[in-house]
């Protein structure tokens, strides 16, 4: 007898097969599911009709199937051959002759009981006479006989989730078979994926894993260095960032001659330590401006996942690199200070950084965050997002660019920068936005003041 796979729904002619939840010679119940399928939009489990044993399996995973195709050859059960009735046909002739007649009759609801309720009936009618071993032995054999499906089932790869978690767990490659569940019978949920992917679950199957350091140390001489407190603190958020939230980074180059010729200048005149002349500053007071004209990107997703939160205030961080690690200071207030008193406060908080020094009130309350790797090298890169924050602004090496103007070769300065955004609140042509706005704005250095 063969299963054909079900209509799905309207329009729907094609679906990929994802997972195979079944396998030859196994004894399933009507309504197992039997197979887990997407389509471009969607992710659903495939039910059986009846109850069977499966003979063959005529798909494979990665297949593209339709309704009405084969899928699975199976056998239909007789609930007169199940085991269960035929072990308790033997125990009552064997042990209990004397009963009576309608006592030997499975009651009607026999398939609606629990499996404790058919072990237990089997237990008080059939072990009264057996001593306490006995017992205990003829106890084990029915159960094996009792639920071998369930047993078979939980030694297999059948994972109890549903299909959007199995999909989800896919998406950010992780094994769910290494997940237990928190949700009603060991049921997975997405929160688990979650804190498996950042290292935060407590029920994580165990699965031996070689050390790496006998790995590396079988090829050489090697060095452990432990991660001190800032580093792998640094190291969890950014892990649980780039994992739950949908990154994307727009790259850019924008002309800076003007913005570079008055930081020569006040590099010249400058006579205040305090206040050394630094690009950074300016690229602070530039995203303030464009925070005010696109406010998506001063705004944070509530925990709802459906609520955007706007905010009417302005405090930008910026990244500084330590020898104990990343920190991101945080100017307060931007819109009500000069391009003086940043620089000011932003020579301050990097020295804090320093030495050590930077308080919690120092590092919260950012809107959007500045990466520079201006003074080291390379051109682009993909800056990690400082949850709850939506974007972050990285900024590159200066370069000359060599153009024509006027018939004639010129060099001029370009900066290239790099916006990661969360796609879940900010769309493609507002990053275009933003990254042109900056250009144009960072070249009106009368508006930097």
């Amino acid at each position: 007898m063969s299963f054909i796979l079900p209509n799905i729904g309207e329009g729907i002619d094609n679906i990929s097969v994802s997972e195979i939840l079944v396998e030859e010679n196994q004894k399933i119940k009507a309504n197992d599911s039997v197979l887990l399928v997407e389509t471009d939009k969607a992710s659903m489990e495939i039910p059986i009709d009846k109850d069977c044993i499966i003979e063959k399996i005529l798909v494979r995973e990665g297949d593209t199937i339709s309704p009405g195709q084969k899928i699975l050859e199976i056998k239909n059960i007789d609930i007169k051959n199940d085991l269960v009735y035929q072990e308790k046909n033997i125990l009552q002739k064997d042990e209990s002759k004397s009963l009576d007649s309608k006592e030997n009759t499975p009651p009607s609801n026999f398939e609606n009981q629990s499996k404790n309720e058919i072990t237990d009936k089997i237990d008080t009618e059939s072990t009264s006479n057996l001593s306490d071993d006995d017992s205990i032995s003829q106890k084990s054999i029915r159960l094996e006989n009792v639920i071998p499906s369930q047993t078979k089932r939980e030694t297999s790869d059948s994972i109890n989730a549903s299909p959007s978690v199995r999909k989800f767990a896919r998406e950010l490659n992780c094994n769910i078979k290494n997940i237990s569940g928190s949700g009603p019978n060991n049921r997975i949920t997405k929160e688990d994926v979650l804190n498996y992917t950042n290292g935060n679950d407590s029920i994580v199957k165990d699965t031996p894993k070689k050390s790496l350091t006998d790995q590396f140390l079988s090829l050489g001489p090697i060095k452990k260095v432990s991660l001190n407190n800032v580093q792998s603190t640094s190291a969890t958020r950014l892990h649980k960032s780039w994992t739950s939230i949908p990154h994307v980074t727009q790259f850019d180059e924008v002309k800076i001659d003007d913005l570079s010729d008055l930081i020569k200048l006040l590099k010249r005149i400058n006579k205040n330590p305090k206040s050394k002349v630094s690009y950074i500053p300016f690229f602070i007071k530039a995203v303030y401006l464009i925070l005010k004209q696109l406010e998506i990107f001063n705004s944070s997703l509530d925990h709802d996942g459906n609520t955007v939160i706007k905010k009417y205030y302005y405090n930008i961080g910026f990244a500084v690199d330590t020898p104990r690690g990343l920190f991101v200071p945080v100017i307060k207030n931007v819109d009500k200070k000069s391009i003086k008193q940043i620089t000011i406060e932003f020579n301050s908080l990097i020295n804090k950084a320093m030495d050590n020094k930077l308080t919690i009130d120092d590092m919260t309350g950012g809107c959007i965050t500045i990466s520079s790797l201006g003074n080291i090298s390379g051109k682009f890169f993909t800056p990690i997002i400082n949850s709850p924050e939506v974007a972050i602004l990285g900024v590159s090496k200066i370069f000359k660019q060599i153009v024509e103007r006027n018939g004639k070769l010129r060099s001029q300065s370009m900066l290239p920068i790099s916006l990661s955004y969360d796609h879940r609140v900010i769309n493609g042509a507002d990053a275009a936005k933003f990254t042109k706005l900056f250009g144009e704005i960072i070249n009106k250095t009368s508006l930097l003041k």
